[in-house]
């Protein structure tokens, strides 16, 4: 088994087994949690693929199975597939046991804000092809839900990105080579701003961020089609 896959397993473990505890019932919302993945996956594993193949960023073999669909490795696809579902059961909790870290309730406000200077820096930055994209994508995803008739708890949704943010950390950093010096995924300096968090380039918490969010939305609204029905 090989490191990157490891970490898979070890991080989506728990989740899926305490999402059948009588008080959490998460996989009572599985229809809705597997659609929302499958199509907002399509999307990132495209964006993976184009983005491998301008070596924007790439892999080590010595980390991995070997195994490979449409030229990225079988543990990458799954990333798009386990970390979701991850977030998802952590938003879960954090909505059904109403915990908020936050009062403030105009999040309009704020993420026309936070839309504006992300959207701004990634326009500065259009000659870093990672930088650029993730952050037009960060603003674009953040102005369609926001805009959208779909309910999302800012709050809620906040408290959870800083509840995943250690774990994030943790799994983000085991990839870029926090530990044991194992550099599973690798990033061309020339396509990113340079700004690290420890091992993991800062636009990585923007990606996180838009990947999760984007999820949410399919979820609440597969979710919302699944009860009408």
């Amino acid at each position: 088994m090989s490191y990157y896959l490891k970490i898979l397993i070890l991080s989506t473990i728990v989740p899926i087994i305490f999402s059948f505890h009588p008080k959490v019932k998460f996989y009572i919302f599985y229809k809705s949690i597997l659609s929302a993945i499958l199509l907002v996956s399509s999307v990132y594993i495209l964006w993976d693929i184009i983005f491998t193949e301008l070596g924007v960023w790439g892999f080590n073999n010595q980390f991995l199975n070997g195994i490979y669909i449409l030229n990225l490795p079988i543990e990458e696809i799954l990333f798009f597939l386990c970390i979701p579902f991850c977030c998802l059961y952590t938003y879960h909790l954090v909505e059904k046991f109403n915990i908020s870290f936050f009062k403030y309730t105009n999040w309009k406000k704020v993420n026309i804000y936070i839309l504006l200077v992300v959207l701004i820096v990634g326009l500065i930055n259009y000659t870093k092809l990672y930088t650029f994209m993730c952050l037009i994508t960060f603003s674009l995803v953040l102005f369609i839900v926001d805009k959208s008739t779909i309910n999302i708890n800012f709050s809620f949704f906040y408290t959870t990105f800083i509840l995943i943010i250690i774990p994030f950390l943790i799994i983000n950093g085991a990839l870029t080579g926090m530990f044991f010096d194992q550099t599973v995924v690798w990033y061309n300096d020339n396509e990113i701003l340079g700004l690290r968090i420890f091992t993991i380039p800062i636009e990585d918490t923007f990606y996180a961020h838009q990947l999760i969010l984007l999820n949410l939305f399919f979820y609440k609204k597969f979710n919302a089609l699944n009860t009408k029905n």
